[in-house]
């Protein structure tokens, strides 16, 4: 493989440039059949192969650079195309497409490696007193192009603040910096017996200040609560100074600051250090459990009484509708089998049932009880037991699905998602109406499902798939993606339940906060960066 090569799919490749996940042959022709693509349009799919094209020059001066190399060290500044491409791009669908064919066109003009707050500070100073935009950089697993830089500037990679500063199991709390990864986190604390609770499908390759920037979420969020839920305080650099909270289990002083940085993507400034709930935490304690209904409507009914049952609730609760069920089927090697043929047999039937996981975590007692209660109330609505195994092979695969992108573009395969929050009243209604926008493509699959519930209502997540349009998949993608957004919000779900807002929904803004809430978040912009630096160019419906 050529040295171009290597450097082109990194630029957009998920995770580990080691691991390509491949499908078996099964799973292949299920693909194959639903989702007919041509060879001409296969064939004519890069897969990394391609050259980055080359970039806009960098804008900065030479007397710049050298003072930033001067603040981090000479070998803290990249400038190469490679180190600006691959920090000026995420996740989201066009950008991978794009960069396939070695465009990358809104790029930052260097990527700078501060290791410690002072650093940041210095380097802020000094683009704030040149007007020089700075986006900071976690992983760049962002799916909201909010690391696109329309401006340029300087691209603030936080990895090497990566310390784990101080575990309190007094406390239950661990203090870190923003560029911890997820595996880090999570490996530190398990050795201690506990766990911060937080598994969004970007773990592996995620920092806490991403969570925090993004207002994210995890797997196990029903139990655990999303990041808002699990932090307690944090430290932030901004073009004004440098914010830091006090840590308390709660406090009435007002609102509380620390939560204006929450879902802000880099706008207001630079997060740097926080400090996070934990709990104790024993693998061996938790009950698995799954259940197969006979349609989406009483699995959403089981789900919403259990969560408004008072008796507890699991940590991991999901529901995949009839078609991800159905899907999930196929390419599990499970359709037409023996439990698939049983489970039809007994009124099951395809493209009707749905499947539900489930985890509970903590005491034994605790977990026994309530799977007890959820058996029953699965029972009534006619749910029927499946075991600990859907569980388990769901989790085998919970990070490394997520490199099967990759693998479904090489083979001219569109696939996306977009999620929503909505309460239980508006779910069924806007889970119909937006599937109904999405199947009317041809050769369209739309896989739904629940991964995050509360007592008053849920998320829907969105997976859709289908043929590229090999003249103009771009203009046809944003097209048909603008469909679905306006399909969600129409039928009462929110722009985002944890993916965040970035470039990608800043236009429909306004219309989810109105506009006095974009006056308040454009003072708070103000307040904190009075010269428009950080992460400039249409972020969060500001301008």
């Amino acid at each position: 493989m050529s040295v171009n090569t290597m450097q082109t799919r990194s630029i957009y490749k998920w995770g580990s440039p080691e691991v390509e996940e491949k499908l078996p042959s099964h799973t292949l022709d299920f693909l194959n059949n639903q989702f007919p693509v041509s060879n001409e349009l296969k064939s004519s799919l890069p897969k990394g192969e391609l050259n980055l094209k080359p970039l806009k020059k960098s804008k900065l001066s030479a007397s710049i650079v050298s003072k930033l190399k001067k603040i981090v060290g000479n070998a803290n500044v990249s400038l190469d195309d490679v180190s600006r491409a691959r920090h000026s791009i995420g996740k989201f669908y066009t950008e991978i497409y794009k960069a396939r064919f070695g465009e990358v066109t809104e790029v930052v003009d260097v990527v700078v490696l501060p290791k410690n707050e002072t650093e940041i500070e210095e380097i802020l100073s000094l683009a704030n007193a040149n007007k020089i935009p700075v986006i900071p950089f976690g992983a760049g697993s962002t799916v909201t192009k909010a690391l696109q830089a329309p401006k340029g500037g300087i691209s603030l990679d936080l990895s090497r603040l990566n310390r784990i500063i101080e575990f309190n199991a007094i406390d239950s709390t661990v203090t870190v910096e923003a560029g911890v990864y997820g595996p880090e986190l999570e490996k530190h604390l398990n050795e201690r017996g506990y766990t911060c609770g937080h598994f969004p499908q970007s773990f592996e390759f995620s920092t806490v200040g991403g969570w925090i920037a993004a207002k994210g979420a995890g797997q196990a969020s029903t139990g655990y609560g999303k990041i808002e839920d699990i932090l307690l305080g944090l430290t932030a650099m901004t073009p004004s100074g440098k914010f830091e909270s006090k840590v308390y289990p709660a406090a009435s002083i007002g609102p509380d600051m620390f939560r204006l940085f929450l879902g802000t993507e880099g706008s207001f400034g630079v997060i740097t250090k926080a400090t996070l709930k934990i709990r104790k935490y024993h693998s061996e304690n938790s009950a698995k459990g799954s259940f197969i209904f006979k349609n989406f409507e009483k699995a959403v009914e089981t789900m919403r009484e259990v969560m408004q049952g008072g008796f507890g609730k699991p940590h991991f609760f999901r529901i995949q509708d009839p078609e991800e069920t159905d899907i999930s089927f196929h390419m599990s090697g499970l359709h037409g089998g023996k439990e698939d043929l049983f489970l039809r047999f007994i009124g099951y039937k395809p493209m009707q049932r749905s499947l539900m996981h489930i985890i509970i975590d903590g005491d034994p007692s605790y977990t026994k009880e309530v799977m007890k209660k959820i058996k029953k109330i699965a029972k009534r609505n006619g749910g029927f037991s499946t075991g600990e195994s859907p569980v388990n092979k769901w989790l085998h695969q919970r990070y490394s699905s997520a490199y099967l992108r990759d693998y479904l573009m090489d083979e001219g395969i569109r696939i996306d998602t977009l999620e929503t929050a909505v309460s239980w009243s508006n779910l069924h209604t806007l889970w119909e109406n937006t599937r109904a926008y999405i199947k009317s493509f041809e050769n369209t699959s739309c896989m739904v499902h629940i991964s995050h519930a509360y007592e008053n209502g849920a998320n829907l997540y969105f997976i859709f798939l289908s043929p590229m349009n090999q003249q103009n998949e771009v203009s046809d993608f944003l097209k048909f993606h603008k469909g679905i957004i306006d399909s969600i919000h129409a039928n009462g779900g929110s722009l985002s339940h944890h993916h965040g807002i970035g470039r990608m929904l800043s236009p429909w803004m306004e219309k989810e906060v109105g506009e006095e809430g974009i006056r308040i978040l454009s003072s708070l912009k103000k307040t904190f960066d009075p010269k428009g630096i950080m992460n400039p160019g249409g972020l969060l419906g500001l301008k």
